[in-house]
């Protein structure tokens, strides 16, 4: 015989002998199952010295000391469990009593007939930790006391919550977990907080649930997370039963519980306000001295109610030294070959975006490979890419395939500098007091048609080893005030978080002059440019523009460029250079007098590759090697779609090939 069965049998027996005491005699004559259990207690007798030491019996009473070894609670406590675990002990009770297991019965088993208001409803308060109570009846006395599977699994001896639904998470004090690397100060005033049974607010994203883990490991106590993002699950169950769910598991496995997924969006489909929310779902573990966590988005904001202590801590974003303790913690533990002050600055992920990362990697290839590494933090970087208004390129052109001045090079290595190393004179050098704003490595690039922005823009991501995210301005303006504002936004806020290399092209449609105000749309377009202004100084990262148009930038866009590079039409040593890069080895270009081409054509470079691209299809269309007359004839076409009249002192020695 199990413990559990002896207590249920022995509060079975007690109830026939309190029938028979209130004049219902015979009352198992209806129910002769009942009467059969209750003879076992006889016949196992001698069972029962083994029985009280079971690991079943330190649970009850475990459980009854929590409940303050009181005579009346630990009689509903075994009203309960016969209930539930005998039937026909349920309809027993409703013939003779007109109702189930309630408060009443148990006082009345103890020989209280007429409780105060005050012993019934500290009773009953005290019994819903371990139980369900239905006040449907109105009368406290009345209300049912219904025993649930989390009570059976504690007493039984379960390691674990029965887990019923995918919105309760439970974690272990026991499980193992890495300690933490970073915001172990944060942690300290959390666990503090929960010490003295109040509330952690965690607000922010990026490591919450980490640190609750953290919080419930420091102080022995297990943890219960509630995921609010299944809320069909929690509506299908009801609210407020789901939320006495989760304080009765958190009761009997002593465990912290934390709310997750606490959104301005959350609480609107819900239509609660922060108050109502907090009243609801917060404040019945306030008034159980339960300590409590809430991981919220940062808009939400709760106040204090009945004398709540509420900590808040506001998780902002990882900083690169962050990371790279990051980094550097989970590579030394797993012994990843991480490049620990590279990714610190490449990744601007969250500590457990960084986690998952590391998993992924982990959990991959035998042997996995640095670059596979960047490629899973580059997936993580751009998990939910939506609405980016451009187009993300991973492009294949470095410094070595610019064909620029000397000078123009050098500034490209500095803007390299900047956005790789930028952190040492911010951090080390101290300039982080004196630039708390506009630390965005900003670059214009500006001149004539193809002479090389766009690639240089490529260049730079190039050797930046980071994505190109190239606006598409037709997606970004709207005709619709406030649009377009909310385009750029998104833009900016998609570039930032995964660390990409911003770029305009045309950005003198965007970041032009602002104007005199002679009708409403000329105020809008103003504010436009005004808010652009604005978020290129809260930007961090890199942005590169690029114009035609010089002297129709916005001078104040010029102020915050950090460089600015003008682009020049290409002289002829250049120029060669350009055409020898245009026709690589696999080209057979024995034939063309490059000398020629660059000093007799004032081209800029877009125009001789378009050039050389023609006369090569020229070439395989014809099935013969390039010539020259193949590039005179490309060329004839350039000058065609630029509607310029080449006569017949253009061509120079080679003119009679254009003969044709």
């Amino acid at each position: 015989m199990e413990f559990l069965e002896l207590v249920i049998y022995m509060v079975i027996l007690k109830t026939y002998y309190y029938m028979e005491e209130t004049g219902r005699k015979n009352s198992f004559e209806r129910f002769p199952y009942l009467r059969a259990l209750t003879e076992r207690i006889d016949d196992q007798a001698l069972e029962r010295r083994e029985v009280e030491g079971s690991a079943q019996a330190h649970r009850y009473r475990s459980l009854a000391a929590k409940l303050g070894e009181d005579d009346v609670l630990t009689t509903a406590l075994d009203l309960s469990l016969a209930a539930m675990h005998v039937p026909e002990f349920g309809a027993y009770l409703n013939y003779y009593t007109g109702n189930r297991v309630t408060i009443q019965l148990a006082f009345e088993l103890q020989g209280v007939f007429c409780p105060a208001f005050e012993e019934i409803s500290y009773r009953l308060k005290q019994i819903q930790k371990i139980c369900r109570v239905d006040r449907k009846k109105g009368l406290l006395l009345s209300a049912e006391l219904e025993g649930e599977n989390e009570l059976y699994a504690y007493l039984t001896g379960s390691d674990m919550p029965p887990q019923s639904t995918g919105a309760l998470e439970y974690f272990s004090w026991k499980s193992r977990l890495h300690r933490p690397f970073i915001r172990e100060e944060l942690i300290k005033k959390g666990t503090d907080c929960l010490r003295k049974k109040g509330i952690w607010q965690i607000s922010g994203a990026g490591g919450r649930r980490f640190l609750a883990k953290c919080a419930a490991k420091t102080l022995k106590m297990n943890l219960l997370i509630v995921d609010l993002k299944s809320g069909n699950e929690i509506f299908e169950t009801g609210v407020c039963d789901f939320f006495m769910r989760a304080a009765r598991i958190a009761f009997l496995w002593e465990a912290i519980v934390c709310v997750g997924g606490i959104t301005k969006e959350l609480l609107s489909d819900w239509k609660m306000t922060e108050t109502q929310f907090f009243k609801l779902i917060a404040l019945p573990f306030v008034e159980a001295d339960h300590p409590l966590i809430l991981c919220t988005d940062g808009e939400v904001r709760f106040l204090g109610e009945k004398g709540a202590y509420i900590l808040c801590s506001e998780l902002e974003g990882t900083t690169r030294r962050e990371r790279e303790i990051l980094f550097d913690g989970f590579s030394k533990m797993y012994d990843l070959n991480v490049d620990c002050a590279r990714s610190c600055v490449c990744y601007p992920l969250s500590a457990s975006e960084i986690a998952y990362a590391v998993d992924a990697w982990r959990s991959g290839a035998q042997e996995p490979e640095a670059e596979d590494f960047s490629r899973i933090c580059r997936g993580v970087l751009r998990r939910g890419e939506r609405n980016i208004y451009g187009e993300v390129l991973y492009p294949s052109v470095g410094f070595s395939d610019l064909k620029l001045p000397e000078d123009m090079h050098g500034v490209l290595r500095q803007i390299c500098t900047g956005a790789t190393e930028g952190h040492v004179i911010f951090e080390q050098w101290n300039l982080k007091r004196r630039y708390p704003y506009g630390r965005a490595v900003t670059a214009l690039l500006a001149g004539a048609p193809g002479t090389g922005k766009t690639m240089t823009a490529h260049a730079l991501a190039k050797e930046l080893r980071m994505p190109l995210y190239q606006v598409d301005l037709s997606a970004v303006m709207d005709k619709y005030i406030g649009e377009t504002e909310k385009h750029l936004e998104q833009a900016f806020s998609f570039a930032q978080k995964t660390n990409m290399l911003l770029f305009f092209d045309e950005a003198d449609s965007l970041f032009g002059k602002r104007g005199e105000v002679v009708e409403g749309r000329d105020r809008y377009a103003n504010m436009e440019v005004s808010y652009i202004l604005q978020r290129i100084e809260r930007f961090e990262g890199v942005v590169v523009l690029a114009t035609n148009f010089y002297d129709n930038i916005d001078k104040a866009f010029l102020r915050r460029m950090r460089y600015v590079l003008k682009y020049q039409m290409p002289d002829p040593a250049m120029r060669r250079r350009i055409w020898q890069s245009c026709l690589p080895d696999d080209v057979n270009s024995t034939g063309l007098d490059l000398d020629y081409l660059a000093g007799q054509f004032e081209f800029s470079g877009g125009m001789i590759k378009n050039v050389t691209l023609n006369a090569c299809i020229a070439a395989l269309y014809e099935k013969t090697p390039l010539r020259m007359e193949h590039v005179l004839r490309a060329i004839s076409a350039e000058y065609e779609k630029m509607e310029q009249n080449a006569g017949a002192d253009i061509w120079g020695e080679y003119g009679y090939l254009i003969n044709f």
